[in-house]
């Protein structure tokens, strides 16, 4: 079969070859694949930054936001659940667990020792392939009605985490009312958060750095404010008070996730969801930003990868806006290539908002 390739660490490795068939365990479930979202993180991949290889093999599969429908289910036993019946529309998560008390549990997104893999990225071949082989327990069956979105369920699943731990977190008080939100980025990350946010009921604006008119015309489509730094800077989009309630990061910039830290209100929250690469070194106003941090009351909490509730609550909440906003969401896919070009949708293009891969 065909696949996206990388050889970790080998800068510009990335292409398209014949690799082997996946070989079933009985437990396992083959998926034939039908499209696969392409993100920074496929790209920093490729450009060397990180990625391991299973063990044996010079290659790494790439892509880890998928979207697919069951070719092979797998052999029912006594201890299996439901069986997920052929050409059932299946999305995969991407962190596998080691053997840590979190990872027992069901946790693997909170794993204690770091010796866990994930799909694409670490230790295990993506899903930017013509078919793939998982066990059941790692997919989840999507409703038809959002299948042509249902790619977007990965990068949702990120704020989705993020905004429940936040929840839970804000239980520390005994009334938390958030009413305005900002979401610093627009890309894939950023445009989704704000859709989770709005089905909160919140006021959200979303921020980048360079105006693009055709995003600011696709937010208010789902009553989302735009702003870009280059205009308006960033302490005056938090508006009068100064302040947000609720902050998500998702620029990818150090700088801007430290400037978020200034601008939390009381009692409020900084979801950081940005992994940011390189050796930055920046300045900042250590002192104001402790101050402030302290006075406030303040929450900073970083999230990475999800929690199979957190994939569940995706496929709620992309229905709810799929109900709510028809369109919006394959709005959203704004560039589609076939697996022969899926180099191509590794390049950042500012003028896109998610490249897919359709195998």
């Amino acid at each position: 079969m065909r696949a996206l390739t990388v050889i970790p660490k080998k800068p510009g490795s990335a292409e398209v070859r014949e690799v082997p068939d996946p070989v079933p365990a009985d437990d396992e479930v083959v998926v034939d694949v039908v499209r696969v979202g392409l993100c920074g993180t496929d790209a920093e991949i490729d450009h060397g930054e990180y990625g391991v290889a299973p063990l044996g093999s010079d290659f790494l599969i790439l892509g880890h936001e998928s979207f697919g429908r069951v070719s092979r289910p797998a052999r029912p036993t006594k201890e299996s659940g439901p069986v997920l019946a052929e050409s059932t529309p299946v999305v995969a998560s991407v962190r596998r667990p080691d053997r840590c008390p979190n990872c027992s549990r069901g946790e693997a997104d909170m794993c204690l020792w770091g010796d866990y893999t994930e799909r694409g990225i670490r230790g295990l071949h993506g899903f930017c392939a013509e078919r793939y082989a998982e066990r059941p327990e790692y997919l989840f069956a999507v409703p038809e009605e959002i299948a042509a979105v249902a790619v977007l369920l990965e990068p949702l699943s990120i704020s989705e985490k993020g905004w429940r731990q936040v929840s839970a977190a804000q239980r520390r008080m005994t009334i938390w009312e958030p009413r305005r939100a900002i979401v610093t980025g627009a890309g894939p990350v950023g445009i989704l958060a704000a859709v989770l946010l709005r089905l909160r009921g919140l006021d959200v604006t979303v921020v980048e750095r360079t105006a693009k008119p055709d995003r600011r015309a696709l937010l208010a489509r789902i009553g989302v404010g735009y702003a870009a730094t280059s205009v308006t800077p960033l302490d005056e989009v938090a508006g009068p008070k100064g302040h947000a309630d609720v902050i998500l990061e998702a620029t990818g910039s150090s700088e801007v996730a430290f400037a978020a830290m200034d601008l939390v209100g009381p009692n409020g929250a900084l979801i950081l969801t940005s992994v940011t690469g390189g050796t930055r070194s920046l300045e900042v106003p250590a002192d104001d930003i402790n101050k402030r941090l302290v006075l406030s009351n303040a929450l900073v909490l970083g999230t990475v990868n999800a929690n199979a509730v957190d994939f569940r609550q995706g496929l709620v909440d992309l229905a709810a806006a799929e109900r709510r906003w028809p369109g919006f969401l394959l709005s959203l896919i704004t560039r589609r290539v076939p697996l022969e070009k899926a180099t191509e949708a590794l390049r950042h293009d500012p003028a896109q908002i998610k490249q897919v891969v359709e195998i």
